[in-house]
């Protein structure tokens, strides 16, 4: 049976996530995947290249071994890893996952808000400060995007929850408050 995307990228990312935690290494294991990500995603052929069997073996070792170069061993051996089980296009999702369980361990939670206009610095304060209450967390890291189709209110997308505040789905809830 084939396992999914995210299934594998979360099985890496939790085994890659004790092995570091345990050594007290999360953070500077994170920044080194991070500039890892950065690469493969802006060189997508890379990875194109990794898995085309028009490449021979020894070339792409020689590939590997500049993805590797200045890694950590955990960080060589994950890349290692994910090429000798041809999953080395999931490697970019395993960051990812892994991103999230140091954040959640270190109490830091993101989230995307939606408005219908930017919010003044004042309304970013205290969403960050409602949304540190609710999740419990030291720290709530925003991204903000504009999204002129919303009447208004807010949309918070954080812990894979939708907080959905927008005037549009309150305007439902009362239609359908009538309706019954």
């Amino acid at each position: 049976m084939a396992l999914d995307k995210a299934t594998i990228a979360k099985r890496y990312a939790v085994a890659l996530f004790e092995l570091t935690h345990d050594q007290g290494t999360d953070t500077e294991t994170l920044a080194e995947l991070s500039a890892l990500r950065d690469v493969l995603e802006q060189n997508p052929e890379f990875t194109k290249a990794l898995l085309s069997l028009r490449i021979d073996e020894a070339a792409k070792k020689k590939m590997l071994a500049t993805l590797s170069e200045g890694t950590s061993q955990v960080v060589g051996n994950l890349i290692q890893m994910t090429y000798d089980y041809r999953r080395i296009q999931n490697l970019p999702a395993i960051i990812t996952k892994y991103e999230e369980l140091v954040h959640k361990a270190a109490g830091i939670v993101n989230a995307e808000v939606q408005t219908a206009v930017p919010l003044s610095d004042d309304q970013v304060s205290r969403l960050k400060e409602k949304l540190v209450q609710r999740y419990q967390a030291n720290e709530v890291r925003l991204t903000q995007s504009v999204d002129e189709n919303l009447l208004g209110g807010v949309i918070v997308k954080a812990n894979d929850q939708i907080l959905d505040g927008s005037l549009a789905t309150k305007l439902a809830a009362i239609r359908q408050s009538i309706i019954r």
